[in-house]
């Protein structure tokens, strides 16, 4: 919002803005702006304008709330980035969190990496030795810090040295170096392609071919041109992994193109950071849903940062489930950054398979997942508190800790504390449909009963949607709250840790963090698809330098892995066998009544199946024929063809024996009538025969006569064509003489 012209920085160090700017950051109306300022409510400053007072007002930004300020911020991020600091401190801790959240870099290790456990594992162990090398304590050498950490972790000083140039100059990335598979090194490309071309001709022309003769045709082939060829094994390897599209091709043509690339039709969603607690709750209101007018209490799973007491993730859902964990964590990496730990509780869900994926993924990171009981962990055992948090006992496995801490008191953890006062801000927020306590007495559990009766009957419950909003608001509220215990808001102990101890977020690419954290399932691959909850999704196009693009070049039944956001159904990724990733998104579906989006769809079709052919072409084409067809078929055809053509002699001479035979049947008999009673005819032949007489001798024919007669000559070949225009001058002959003879 706003440029240059109207931002202005002032000596006294401040971003100054036009009443116009203010009303759209607040979302109120200029004449609502204009009264403020005169109230004072604002930080303000008289400039000279054109109107009719000759002056107007400019409000200084950090006078506004600080939703507004982070609102500019995300705005103009260009020009916040740049912001001096000396005007970046008068800003609100929100806004100041934004702008080092714009500042700080993102780091990626590529989404293959996650699929690789040896890679996870060594790029782990590296991020922990860096982490720990870039710690050193104070008094310490760093040449001695770095042996002793390098040490530690059993590498050597000099690959840490390495690896901490490389951490610092590339970041993440760097770090990976993934071994790529060593493919079968003793053939030349030439060798391999022609082989491949002999065999797709081979099956194109013949319909099955041997492998083995593919291989001794390259043999052959390599001998005159120089190539090198492996041995037979090694180009079994090298036909067996030939693109499936190009076999199909060869197989069955176009038609098999056609099938894969189908078009779909239809008639018809501590540091600041390093320990973060999460655990699942059932919120202590009734809400609706707003379709069904079913009533139920909303659940949701959050995580809270112990340091900062900030809640780092939430994701809300009708009814608990796995993905709501990872949501959960998905919300507070992006907006927060990457946490360095985080403590469950180990319940039923959280120990899913998704779950115990996602936490083996995170280490890549060089994060972990921790049982919350270890948090409580001491030389004792492990420590049970009350609600007072004074310690009880101490036992002796996490598993008893559990146990008895749940029969004990289950609110003496720290998550369980911050509920009970997140659901007082729900209640301040005046959120009706209070579940009643299970601790009072008759005649209050009659009166909550009567009370939520009535809100039922008058349809007064929020809605599942409303109490979201409620939710949001909420903690927006307890980040901003002043915390008894830190003596200051969650959102500015944050920015403290910022300040005065140079912490720095670390943020990764959305791409990963959507990868390890999505919900995951199989998949069959049919024809390039595969369908997943009633929708179909597929690749990307084809091209001709790349015929392995999307799943299209997967064999039908072919089992792959999807990765999937159950809230956003455009989010999903396919794991193939060979552990490549590849994106994929909804098959977009034509219309019978949309013509432009079926046109649209046909060049789709024919650019894939061209990638297909012109790659097919490409290979086939310096191999010459491959079958030797029978010369004598073809030269008995082109005698056969050349027997039937009739030279302007050999006319001329029929033309004279018919005119000849024609005088001579006039003389000896009379011309008969020719009769129009239409008769049964035996085949097409005879019924053109019968129509073209008929029409010689100037009879009329009828409609469906003239189109079988325009049908049955679209079909002539060359010889039958001349067969039937001598008929036509024979008979024309046979008309005259017959007008002589009459005369």
């Amino acid at each position: 919002m706003g440029t240059e012209a109207e931002m202005m920085e002032r000596e006294i160090g401040d971003i100054w803005l036009h009443l116009i700017d203010v009303a759209n950051l607040l979302g109120v109306t200029l004449r609502a702006i204009q009264k403020a300022c005169k109230q004072g409510k604002y930080k303000t400053e008289r400039v000279k304008s054109c109107g009719q007072k000759g002056f107007t007002y400019q409000i200084a930004l950090s006078s506004l709330p600080p939703e507004a300020q982070v609102v500019w911020v995300n705005q103009n991020p260009k020009k916040a980035r740049t912001l001096p600091e000396y005007i970046r401190n008068r800003l609100s801790s929100q806004a100041q969190w934004e702008i080092t959240r714009l500042m700080s870099p993102k780091e990626s290790v590529g989404l293959e990496m996650f699929i690789k456990e040896n890679l996870k594992k060594r790029l782990a162990t590296k991020i922990k030795a860096i982490q720990k090398a870039l710690s050193s304590p104070a008094g310490t050498k760093k040449s001695e810090w770095i042996r002793q950490v390098a040490s530690e972790f059993g590498i050597s000083h000099k690959t840490l040295y390495r690896d901490l140039k490389i951490y610092r100059e590339k970041g993440l990335a760097g770090l990976v170096n993934p071994r790529e598979k060593k493919g079968l090194v003793a053939w030349d490309k030439e060798a391999i392609e022609f082989m491949q071309g002999v065999y797709l001709k081979a099956v194109r022309e013949c319909g099955q071919v041997s492998k083995r003769r593919a291989y001794q045709a390259v043999i052959a082939e390599a001998e005159k041109k120089g190539w090198r060829i492996g041995s037979e094994s090694s180009a079994f390897a090298y036909l067996r992994s030939l693109n499936p599209l190009l076999a199909k091709y060869a197989c069955a043509g176009r038609r098999a193109l056609d099938n894969v690339f189908y078009i779909m039709r239809e008639y018809k969603d501590l540091a600041p950071f390093e320990v973060n607690v999460g655990d699942q709750h059932r919120f202590d209101f009734w809400v609706r849903d707003a379709e069904t007018g079913n009533i139920f209490r909303p659940e949701c799973y959050l995580w809270l940062d112990l340091r900062t007491r900030l809640i780092y993730g939430l994701s809300i859902a009708r009814h608990y489930d796995r993905y709501l964990m990872g949501h959960a964590i998905r919300m507070g990496m992006m907006r927060w950054g990457m946490f360095q730990s985080c403590y469950t509780d180990n319940g039923k869900p959280e120990i899913s398979e998704y779950v115990n994926t996602i936490i083996n993924d995170i280490t890549a990171w060089g994060s972990q997942v921790k049982d919350i009981a270890e948090l409580y962990k001491t030389d004792e055992g492990y420590v049970i508190e009350g609600p007072d948090g004074e310690p009880i006992e101490s036992v002796s496995s996490p598993q008893m800790w559990h146990r008895r801490a749940r029969a004990y008191n289950a609110k003496a953890k720290p998550i369980e504390r911050f509920f009970r006062s997140f659901e007082g801000i729900l209640r301040d927020l005046g959120t009706p449909g209070l579940v009643r306590g299970l601790k009072g007495v008759a005649e209050e559990k009659a009166l909550a009963d009567k009370r939520l009766k009535h809100l039922i009957e008058t349809n007064q419950l929020l809605t599942f949607e409303e109490f979201l909003i409620n939710v949001f608001k909420a903690v927006e509220i307890y980040n901003q709250r002043r915390h008894a215990a830190l003596r200051r808001s969650p959102i500015e102990e944050l920015w403290r840790a910022v300040k005065k101890e140079g912490f720095v977020p670390r943020y990764l690419s959305e791409a990963e963090v959507d990868f390890v954290l999505l919900a995951r399932t199989s998949r069959k691959v049919q024809r390039g698809r595969i369908l997943l909850n009633h929708t179909w999704y597929q690749g990307e196009a084809l091209s001709n330098n790349n015929l392995e693009a999307g799943l299209w070049h997967l064999p039908d039944k072919t089992e792959v892995e999807i990765r999937y956001d159950p809230f956003d159904p455009a989010k999903v990724i396919a794991v193939l066998p060979d552990e490549s990733v590849r994106r994929l998104e909804p098959v977009p579906v034509s219309s019978m009544r949309n013509r432009k989006k079926t046109s649209e769809l046909m060049a789709w079709k024919r650019q894939m199946i061209q990638a297909v052919t012109e790659h097919y072409r490409r290979l086939t084409r310096p191999v010459s024929g491959i079958v030797e067809y029978s010369k004598r078929t073809r030269q008995a055809k082109a005698a056969a063809r050349q027997a039937k053509q009739i030279s302007q002699i050999d006319f001329e001479q029929i033309k004279q024996d018919a005119e000849r035979m024609v005088k001579e049947s006039l003389e000896d008999k009379k011309v008969v009538p020719m009769v129009s009673k239409r008769p049964v005819f035996k085949d097409e032949w005879e019924y053109y025969r019968w129509c073209l007489d008929m029409e010689l001798a100037g009879k009329r024919l009828t409609a469906k006569d003239r189109a079988f007669m325009a049908q049955y000559e679209a079909k002539m070949d060359e010889d039958e064509r001349q067969y039937w225009n001598i008929h036509r001058r024979v008979y024309g002959q046979e008309k005259q003489f017959s007008k002589g003879g009459e005369r």
